[in-house]
């Protein structure tokens, strides 16, 4: 009897322990991260100014201090601050009365320590004040580095659509 107790609790300390390095692998924790980045990013209906800040934080707590931002249509590459990117946001968003984003379709690599690359496709829905719905589907590649609490946006390649 005793060695039936040992055994089954050896059997659930190992299973526990495969599913706790399961949902904290880098790849778990990235995915997990970049759902809760495509919710702070969606906005349904009128947002008060202090809603807005507030996803707004939670946005800029997921971006390095610097990210390269990457159009190749256009032919662009610039790093941009945080502050820049947040501000975009914001003009983006007073824009729409509705935007949801979703990623779909990831493929996450990490080909060294702490360095994270992402391949993904992101699904864009915006609606306008007159009432006009768009859906777009895009491509889209990021580049996160590990940081002290969590993954960090560092480089992002978007198509142009994403940024009218």
């Amino acid at each position: 009897m005793v060695k039936k107790i040992i055994v089954v609790t050896l059997v659930l300390v190992i299973a526990l322990g495969a599913w706790l390095s399961y949902y904290f692998s880098d790849k778990e924790v990235i995915k997990r991260q970049l759902a809760g980045l495509a919710v702070e990013l969606s906005k349904e209906g009128r947002e008060t100014p202090v809603q807005m800040a507030l996803k707004m934080r939670e946005v800029k707590d997921m971006l390095a201090d610097s990210c390269q931002v990457v159009v190749p249509q256009r032919n662009y590459r610039e790093a941009v601050e945080q502050d820049l990117i947040i501000r975009y946001l914001i003009y983006h968003r007073n824009r729409y009365t509705l935007i949801m984003v979703a990623f779909e379709d990831l493929e996450i690599e990490i080909p060294a320590k702490g360095q994270a690359q992402v391949q993904s496709t992101v699904r864009l829905q915006r609606q306008q004040g007159n009432g006009a719905t768009a859906v777009e589907v895009h491509p889209l590649e990021l580049s996160l580095t590990k940081g002290d609490k969590a993954w960090l946006l560092k480089a992002v390649t978007m198509p142009e659509a994403l940024i009218r």
